[in-house]
């Protein structure tokens, strides 16, 4: 019998596709910024559009020293209060992650990062990264505080007491 696919093929495999999805993000990563800078050049020339990625970068390497900076007052406050419990919370270190991350798209050449990166350089657009991912909470997820029931949607059972029919 001919067999078409194996049960073992490389495809099954999530560490053999690893380097396939990465070349092809990365491949799709570069053409949007190869577009992005043609759309630039087009419309301010390219003098102004390699300007604009110069300043750009500036302004990431001005971010990053500013969060590596605050970073550093941070652990060394969180050090030397150690004594409290979630001195440095998950909420910040998120937080400040998000934004280390935008300088470095900041710091890339290339226009679509750039526009990642002044995103991330946004609290309130972190702040909704941090809720769409539920990275913001600490301890587990609640349920809402009231739930309503009709009382055919419900019955008692539990412990001493009988079931009762309605």
């Amino acid at each position: 019998m001919l067999r078409l696919r194996s049960p073992d093929r490389i495809g099954h495999r999530p560490f053999a596709r690893l380097p396939f999805l990465v070349i092809t993000y990365f491949a799709l990563w570069l053409g949007a910024e190869l577009l992005a800078f043609g759309a630039v050049v087009h419309a301010i020339g390219f003098t102004g559009a390699v300007a604009l990625c110069i300043l750009t970068s500036m302004a990431g390497v001005a971010i990053m020293r500013r969060v590596g900076t605050s970073a550093i007052v941070r652990l060394r406050q969180a050090a030397s209060r150690s004594a409290e419990r979630n001195s440095l919370s998950k909420d910040r270190l998120v937080d400040g992650t998000l934004e280390g991350l935008g300088a470095v798209l900041l710091i890339l050449p290339g226009f679509v990062s750039d526009f990642l990166g002044f995103a991330l350089a946004a609290p309130s657009f972190r702040l909704w990264i941090i809720e769409r991912l539920n990275l913001g909470r600490i301890g587990p997820r609640r349920g809402p505080a009231l739930i309503d029931l009709t009382p055919k949607e419900w019955s008692r059972s539990g412990g001493d007491q009988p079931d009762r029919a309605h």
